[in-house]
């Protein structure tokens, strides 16, 4: 196998079994891309002590431990990916900082939904949050079941989600799976005074959704032939469907149009909801 660089794909690992369940779902990916794996295990070495000398051997024990912790993760998944060149660091201070500078030169960066440090009543935690807003690389959260038969789902919004549309084609070429791109609409009402709603001529509103997702759509599929890529238009919560959709597909794909403040979480209420609730892995691209 051909190895392009360790940084290929990004993992965070913390002993957690939903960072277990993404550092093997990193593994397999990295093996069907045919790059490296390279793990990152954050921890806090903040701690409170009573003289110098006593921190001192506090730091030197947690990071010893983390490295144990990682050294056991980075073996389960080298006996399990042979061929598969895996590196590792453990990186003192916050996990959603340390996946983000690990994830600066990969190619994707991949999460569990929550770590030891979240409450486990949480749908998503707070780094697998951050990670999605602002890494400058696309961000796979695994969560559910990855369905390894399903379709790759794709939210289509408009021209901007041809990159997202890409991503997915290109991964699911490696699979040999179908792509699904949906778009949601719902139809515009005017509401003159208290009367009874118009609506505009019946189907020129659909119409206009189907020319705008045959743009994005048609130069895609000529780039990806080998993919089958259908798409539908359907009226309704772009959230509520694709959760629904996520129960037999093995991705979902949503875009992420602007770049999130450093400090601070920008994400759309679509791509916000399907990341707490949907029933499979979702992939956040940003366009």
């Amino acid at each position: 196998m051909e190895i392009r660089g360790p940084n290929g794909v990004v993992a965070g690992v913390d002993g957690s079994a939903p960072a277990a369940a993404a550092a093997e779902w990193a593994a397999r990916e990295a093996e069907r891309r045919g790059t490296g794996l390279h793990l990152v295990h954050a921890v806090n070495t903040g701690t409170v002590t009573l003289s110098p000398r006593t921190g001192t051997a506090v730091t030197d024990l947690i990071l010893r431990e983390a490295a144990e912790l990682l050294d056991t993760v980075r073996a389960a998944l080298e006996a399990a990916h042979p061929a598969l060149r895996i590196t590792a660091d453990v990186v003192p201070g916050d996990a959603a900082e340390a996946v983000l500078a690990a994830a600066e030169h990969a190619t994707l960066a991949v999460l569990g939904t929550r770590g030891h440090g979240g409450f486990a009543a949480l749908l998503l935690g707070s780094v697998s949050l951050r990670v999605a807003a602002h890494a400058d690389c696309p961000v796979v959260v695994v969560r559910g079941a990855d369905h390894p038969a399903g379709p790759f789902l794709v939210a289509v919004h408009d021209e901007r989600d041809a990159a997202a549309l890409r991503f997915a084609c290109a991964g699911a070429a490696r699979r040999g799976l179908p792509v699904r791109a949906l778009h949601t609409w719902s139809p515009v009402v005017a509401e003159v005074g208290r009367t009874t709603p118009m609506v505009d001529e019946p189907g020129e509103e659909a119409a206009l959704h189907e020319r705008l997702l045959r743009r994005t759509c048609d130069p895609v599929r000529e780039d990806y032939p080998e993919v089958e890529l259908a798409a539908h238009q359907l009226t309704g919560s772009t959230a509520a469907t694709l959760v629904e959709e996520s129960r037999t597909a093995a991705l979902v794909v949503l875009s992420r149009y602007e770049p999130a403040p450093r400090f601070g979480l920008r994400l759309t209420g679509p791509v916000h909801a399907v990341l707490h609730h949907a029933h499979c892995p979702v992939a956040v691209v940003p366009v």
